[in-house]
């Protein structure tokens, strides 16, 4: 799996290859590994904007996670390294990034009510949160590449969301940018007392 993955990776880019067209060539093989080692690994070791346009593009090897199968994921990428010292393109966070921004759940509360999570990487995700605000807000351009064919299509995303927030785990994550600093605060100033 793992040298499948670094082909990938290594690959990606070039020859004018990216989103949907690029990934395809791969969708056969991963569906025989496991999709959190797959994530893993990936977010680990890889930047932001590769695994996010990883996801992006092979919705089919994730679309049917369930809400618990996202809870294992984010446990699987714990313990998460200390984020200001990473750059902002760092993967370590792409679990809990990815589903605000896309998907639009609230991963990030999920992943602060996981009692068997340590406080140090709850810390960590407030800390990553705060630091680039802006990035966990879908903008034009992104809405522009969820097309079906760049990327998948934002009508898919919204079957994700809809479910994921029928399961009663996930809420909305619909925040503008005032709001979303403000309950970012809000939570961060919640941590600091149960600590």
């Amino acid at each position: 799996m793992i040298e499948t993955l670094k082909i990938m990776y290594h690959g990606y880019g070039f020859d004018k290859a990216i989103g949907i067209s690029y990934f395809s060539k791969f969708i056969d093989e991963l569906k025989s590994y496991k999709f959190l080692e797959i994530f893993v690994f990936q977010a680990k070791t890889y930047p932001l904007r590769y695994v996010f346009d990883f996801l992006l593009s092979t919705p089919s090897l994730w679309i049917d996670l369930s809400d618990v199968e996202w809870i294992e994921i984010m446990n699987a990428m714990n313990p998460r390294p200390y984020p200001l010292k990473l750059s902002l393109d760092n993967g370590y966070f792409a679990d809990i990034h990815f589903l605000a921004k896309y998907i639009r759940v609230n991963s990030i509360e999920v992943f602060l009510h996981q009692n068997n999570f340590a406080d140090l990487d709850k810390s960590y995700v407030i800390q990553y949160c705060q630091r680039d605000v802006y990035s966990l807000l879908i903008d034009k351009i992104d809405l522009e590449d969820l097309d079906g064919e760049y990327f998948m299509s934002e009508k898919k995303i919204i079957n994700i969301h809809s479910r994921l927030i029928s399961g009663g785990i996930f809420s909305d994550f619909s925040f503008h940018e005032d709001e979303l600093i403000s309950y970012l605060e809000k939570i961060n100033i919640s941590f600091k007392k149960l600590e």
